[in-house]
């Protein structure tokens, strides 16, 4: 009985420390505290799920999810989106998730991807 309590109460335990998800809200996704995006890791996968398309704009993602981060060693006609970096004790980033979505050449939304990396 005792190793059942304990159980019961390790797994309600490991279900609590993830990530609560949310339905994307255009008004928080971009909302930030000390540099760091408080709602895109909760709301990523409603935002993959629902409302990325084939076929949209450039304007229409960025109407969507504002303006991507400007990195200069992306694939030409790829945008990226910061969901979470965590830096830990460290100051270099130990483990993140970004956003890439590949663009044609007449800027329509051809794929995208969620890349979890550790370092």
């Amino acid at each position: 009985m005792k190793q059942k309590i304990l159980l019961s109460f390790f797994c309600l335990l490991m279900i609590s420390c993830g990530i609560e998800e949310k339905k994307f809200n255009k008004l928080k996704w971009n909302d930030r505290e000390d540099g760091f995006y408080l709602n895109r890791e909760s709301m990523i996968n409603d935002v993959i799920e629902n409302h990325l398309q084939k076929k949209m704009t450039y304007q229409e993602i960025t109407d969507l999810l504002g303006e991507p981060a400007k990195y200069e060693d992306l694939e030409p006609n790829t945008i990226l989106y910061e969901i979470m970096v965590d830096y830990g004790w460290n100051i270099d980033p130990m483990e993140g998730k970004n956003l890439y979505i590949e663009l044609s050449k007449d800027s329509t939304l051809v794929n995208y991807k969620l890349e979890h990396w550790k370092h």
